[in-house]
This record gives structure tokens, C-alpha cells and sequence, in this order.
């Protein structure tokens, strides 16, 4: 099924155009890696999926973004905001507790329940692999916890209102390999759900856990396959020369 459609996209800051063109599909209840060198676009793409880009002065745009048929910009930002969830590279903890930072998104839109705020806490700390590590000291600052940990609250908290799409970008960048791990687990298990699109400059990273994979270059998306078809067998020479190391 497909989650997602883009069509003649198209972005802009100022007069410098960063989206060429970008058509594409991404499935439901699965994983997508989209990759390429710096500045290619890979952010702006994310940024445009959940309306953030536009937050940027002279950010403007043309053709349509479809989620399960819906044109998320026909909505408010911050309604398509709430569906769209969107974890950055650096771990953001809020200066809260624990608690509070996964509840930071349900109370913002109204849910005052007792019972059904305790159930978010733990169903989603539980779904980011975190509960057993903080159920014990929910109410500790979430300063407080490692840099892996606070990535998995950053995605405990986006899941927190329910995404219908989960968007990350370069999640592990500057996480250990152990935390890593904990992660790329973590993001297969959530791909059961819904779909999962996740920019990363790790090529290995893309290869271990994404379902599908998206070669960026100048602003275009350059090819687009199953992860292993690209890796073993890209069709594209921009796309090749990527994987070896020659452009990028």
C-alpha cells in the first residue's frame, strides 16, 4: 500500500532552488532510506513532508504532497505537524521530566485524562525500548539521560500523538555504535506500523534496515529500488559512483 505520493515538487529559498522535480511514492509499513551528499536536499525533502520547511523565511513551493490520499497542504501546518512526526539529528530532551517530555505533545493538544496520559507514558516509552531503562525515575530531568536515550525519548515523544509517519533525520549520527543498534531495532519494529522515512549519510546503516532506498543528488532524486537491488546492482552511474565513494 502506498503511504505516500509526491508529485512535481518543488521548493525554494529566496530564488535558490533546493527540490527539483521530485516525484516519488513511499510505501505504508515500511522503512525507506534516502541518501546522497551534502547538500543535495535530503533535509528540505524531510522538512517539506511535515511542514517545517516553511518555517525558514522565503521558503516556497509548488505540486503536491498526498498522505493516504490527503493533500497535507490543504490542512494548517500544525495539523499536518501532528501527524507527521519528525526526529533531528541532535537528541532533543525539553527541560522537563521524563514524563513530561513524552506528554509534551498530548497535553499541547488537549488531553487532560490522568489515565489515559499514564497509558501514553509507558506505551510509548515501551514502544522506543526505553521504559524498563526510566520507569523508575519518570519524574528525573530528562537532561539527565544518555544521548542514546534521549534520541529514543525524542521518538518516544513524536509517537507520543499518534503519527501517521515517522520522519528522522540522521538519527545516529552522533550516537555509539551500541546505541546505534538500539535504534535501527527499534525503527524495524515501528515499520510494522507505519512507514518510516529516515535520512542517512551511513551507507551500512541503510543497507541493514531499510526496506526501500532513495540516491539524492542536486536536489533530484536520482534513483529509487529496493535497498538491495540498489546496493548490488544501481542502474544509474551517479548512483554507483556514490556507493564507491567518488561523489559525496
Amino acid at each position: 500500500m502506498t503511504a505516500i505520493n509526491i508529485t512535481d515538487w518543488n521548493t525554494w529559498y529566496g530564488d535558490f532552488q533546493v527540490l527539483n522535480n521530485i516525484n516519488s511514492e513511499f510505501k505504508d509499513k515500511s522503512i525507506t532510506a534516502i541518501v546522497g551528499p551534502s547538500g543535495c536536499g535530503k533535509t528540505t525533502l524531510l522538512r517539506s513532508l511535515n511542514r517545517t520547511a516553511e518555517l525558514t523565511d522565503n521558503f516556497r513551493y509548488e505540486g503536491s504532497i498526498l498522505v493516504y490520499g490527503h493533500n497535507i497542504y490543504a490542512d494548517k501546518a500544525e495539523d499536518a505537524r501532528r501527524h507527521i512526526g519528525l526526529v533531528y539529528q541532535t537528541p532533543v530532551a525539553l527541560p522537563l521530566s521524563i514524563q513530561e517530555n513524552v506528554l509534551f505533545g498530548p497535553r499541547y493538544y488537549g488531553e487532560r485524562k490522568r489515565d489515559r496520559l499514564t497509558a501514553i507514558v509507558e506505551n510509548c516509552l515501551t514502544q522506543a525500548a526505553l521504559w524498563d531503562e526510566v520507569k523508575d525515575k519518570l519524574n528525573k530531568p530528562a537532561f539527565e539521560l544518555s544521548g542514546g536515550q534521549k534520541q529514543r525519548l525524542s521518538i518516544a515523544r513524536a509517537l507520543a500523538v499518534n503519527p501517521q509517519l515517522l520522519l528522522l533525520d540522521e538519527p545516529c549520527s552522533s550516537l555509539d555504535p551500541l546505541s546505534t543498534g538500539l535504534i535501527e531495532e527499534l525503527l524495524v519494529k515501528l515499520a510494522m506500523n507505519l512507514p518510516i522515512i529516515i535520512v542517512t549519510h551511513n551507507l551500512f546503516q541503510a543497507r541493514r534496515i531499510a526496506n526501500e532506498t532513495v540516491f539524492m543528488l542536486n536536489g533530484k532524486i536520482i534513483e529509487k529500488d529496493l535497498t538491495q537491488t540498489m546496493f548490488n546492482n544501481p542502474s544509474n552511474e551517479a548512483t554507483r559512483s556514490f556507493f564507491s565513494g567518488a561523489i559525496g
